[in-house]
């Protein structure tokens, strides 16, 4: 009788302990919901195998593996880990030898594979019985999801509600495209293929383009289908199938190949090729063939290695070897599949193992093609040649980088072109801004190569959300960003500007090794036909301006210094909007009502619809606008006027500005409490409109008294 092999498991999802409990032969499973209940049962030594899951605290997966080897030094450790953060986890468990490392969203088959492997037993087939086990499984797992699923759509009708109102945020339409991403890739775990097809097809929606109400009711059909196909039971993905008398190499390759010849008119010098095999003799066979042909190699024996290898080398092609230890080929090729910097990167597969279920693996993972080892140099230039000539015209363009989340240049370049065509019929003004990470190439160096990451990503969250939905944001590579603002001269964009690279400075940024880091950034400003006709030369002026300012000094702020320099002006230093009246309401009609008799009466106005980006620009230091009345509604998103008056009085802006609520609220108990607060009058709505502006004008003359 075969010897059962104990295997412990903790933070690891009940479908997937399941499903190793009914294929692996003779493995008894232990499952624990904490690591010191783990730790002490693998202390006593029975175990031969143990999973962990990156769902547990690092320290805790440490301390369990620790005590699992001092007690048996045959137990072998496997490890999950979510594709996005596996350089982290890979580099907090160098302290312990982990045997395998599995990649989340588990591939079932590999888990099986590899842990029958490492405990020296097979792996059952499925049969109908186990059909069975797995169907109930999965609507069991769907039970369990379906809910949270429809919260995720009650959201997106929230993001179409808005659009519909001509008032979706940049917020809530970001928090709509990760919504519709999440939603895609649930449909797709549980089966729900035209649930995926139109979730991605609203995700792709929000993320590019620019969004009216008109969009908003085909979102609202497609909301309405996405709810009707997620109805009835839920299955399983379909496998991988192969097409009748073809092997999957066969159908994987194009017709065009079965000369054998290397074509004449395509050149391979320069392309970029990473090598992952864990044969020093293989990858040195590699470098010394393919560089032949005026490939630039990059060889890497420890599969561990891989992420750094890909981001340093960004190549046109990988080569991977199917087995490797502690993380198979498969499990790597699916990272570059699940990644969208690398998704279309061509991956071929170099193994000895040619029978069908290994063909079939590489397929399953996303290979687009094999060859045999030992093989033979021209099959494999061959191929090569296949995959590199026929990337680029079956690779769609990437348009928003994925680190920042930001348009890349020559999609924003074409957004920023269309504001300037109406800028130009309109005779508008229009500005563009140039930020830029003063000494970036440092920080890798002194801090970390992450740490840069880190900084860039934050750039990336925070610019959006300081500029309005019709500002263009976008990512020109390195630390260099562009923001296209419509309506705005360049002394107003410099006014914006030092706002923004202030709320940088002042921000603390952790390096790999736990310091703080603060970064100062440079600005410059240019505006369109005074500086530049098109986007290109706007930039040049922009860019010519911060290189300027950089050796002038420029405002001091807890973070370092903050640079803008403005395009045919004298640098400057910090500068604030003075305006007579800011109104601070989202009654849409009501302000452009309000702001139309104002201007029309010569008074300067500024307006906000959200209470926290009026608190933002009329408190900031120094203050983005500055206005001698404020007009301000309660009911507003964000923040409510009563906050926004606190907020108001906390930074003292109460003594300078005189404050006007604008209310439906008239119980005595509203008015005592706003004029508590600073609150210097109180309006009823409906108002006469004749009225208010007759007591603007009184306290404007009364402060200018």
């Amino acid at each position: 009788m075969t010897e059962s092999v104990s295997l412990l498991v903790s933070g690891i999802p009940a479908e997937i302990v399941r499903e190793i409990g009914l294929r692996i032969r003779d493995v008894v499973i232990s499952e624990f919901a904490n690591a010191q209940q783990m730790g002490d049962a693998a202390a006593r030594g029975e175990a031969r195998l143990v999973l962990l899951s990156d769902t547990l605290p690092v320290e805790d997966s440490v301390e369990v593996a620790r005590r699992a080897k001092d007690a048996n030094d045959d137990v072998r450790i496997a490890y999950v880990i979510s594709m996005q953060q596996a350089e982290t986890a890979l580099r907090a468990l160098k302290e312990i030898h982990v045997d395998r490392f599995f990649l989340s969203p588990v591939d079932t088959e590999e888990m099986l594979r590899e842990l029958a492997k490492m405990g020296g037993v097979d792996v059952l087939p499925p049969h109908a019985s186990h059909g069975e086990h797995i169907a109930a499984a999965v609507v069991a797992a769907w039970d369990r999801t379906r809910a949270s699923t429809l919260e995720k759509i009650d959201k997106l009708d929230d993001a179409a509600i808005a659009l519909l109102d001509n008032g979706l945020s940049t917020d809530l339409r970001a928090v709509a495209q990760r919504e519709a991403q999440d939603i895609a890739k649930v449909a797709a775990q549980f089966g729900f293929q035209k649930g995926e097809r139109v979730a991605r097809e609203l995700a792709d929606r929000f993320a590019h383009g620019s969004l009216t109400p008109i969009d908003g009711v085909a979102i609202s059909k497609q909301l309405l289908s996405l709810r009707e196909s997620l109805v009835g039971a839920p299955s399983p993905p379909s496998a991988l199938q192969q097409p009748t008398g073809s092997s999957p190499a066969e159908s994987a390759l194009p017709t065009s190949t079965a000369s054998g010849a290397v074509s004449d008119d395509f050149s391979l010098e320069g392309r970029r090729i990473l090598v992952v095999d864990d044969e020093p003799m293989i990858s040195r066979g590699l470098t010394t063939l393919l560089g032949k042909r005026g490939m630039a190699v990059t060889a890497v024996n420890d599969p561990l290695r891989f992420w750094t290898a890909l981001d340093e080398t960004k190549p046109n092609l990988i080569l991977l070897d199917l087995e490797m230890p502690r993380i198979s080929g498969t499990e790597l090729c699916r990272v570059v599949r699940s990644d969208s910097r690398w998704s279309e990167l061509p991956v071929i597969f170099l193994t000895g193992h040619t029978d069908q279920a290994s063909v079939q693996r590489v397929f399953a993972a996303g290979a687009d093609d094999y060859v045999g080892k030992p093989f033979v140099p021209a099959e494999l230039l061959m191929r090569i040649e296949n995959r590199l000539n026929g990337v680029k015209a079956r690779r769609a363009p990437v348009e928003t980088d994925p680190l920042t989340g930001l348009p890349i240049a020559h999609k924003a370049t074409e957004q920023i072109d269309r504001f300037l065509r109406l800028a130009r019929r309109k005779s508008d003004p229009y500005s563009i801004a140039v930020l830029q990470v003063d000494a970036f190439a440092s920080l890798a160096s002194t801090f970390g190569r992450g740490t840069g990451d880190v900084v860039l990503r934050a750039i990336g969250e925070l610019l959006p959300k300081s500029f309005r939905a019709e500002d263009i944001v976008g990512w020109w590579g390195g630390a260099d960003f562009t923001i296209g603002m419509y309506g705005c001269t360049k002394e107003y964009a410099a006014i914006k500007l030092t706002q923004v690279l202030s709320k940088i400075a002042d921000q603390n940024f952790l390096s790999e090794d736990g310091r703080r880091v603060h970064v100062a950034c440079s600005g410059g400003v240019s505006q369109y036909q005074t500086d530049g006709d098109s986007v290109t030369a706007m930039r040049e002026a922009a860019l010519k301006a911060l290189e300027q300012v950089r050796a002038t000094g420029g405002v001091r702020t807890t973070g370092g210094v903050v640079r803008i320099g403005i395009s045919g002006l004298k640098a400057m230093g910090p500068m604030t909007r003075r305006v007579d009246v800011a109104i601070v309401d989202d009654d849409t009609a009501l302000v452009s009502l309000l702001q139309h008799a104002m201007e029309s009466r010569n008074l300067r106005v500024a307006t906000f619809a959200d209470g926290e980006i009026a608190v933002a620009a009329l408190t900031g230091t120094p203050p983005e606008v500055q206005a001698s009345i404020i007009l301000l509604g309660v009911d507003i998103p964000a923040l409510n006027g009563l906050d926004v008056l606190r907020r108001l009085k906390t930074g003292e802006i109460t003594r300078s500005s005189s404050v006007v609520m604008l209310t439906s609220r008239t119980g005595e108990r509203d008015v005592l409490a706003a004029l508590e607060l600073g609150a210097a009058d109180h309006i009823a709505k409906p108002f006469s409109v004749p009225v208010l502006m007759h007591k603007v004008r009184a306290m404007l003359r009364q402060s200018q008294a």
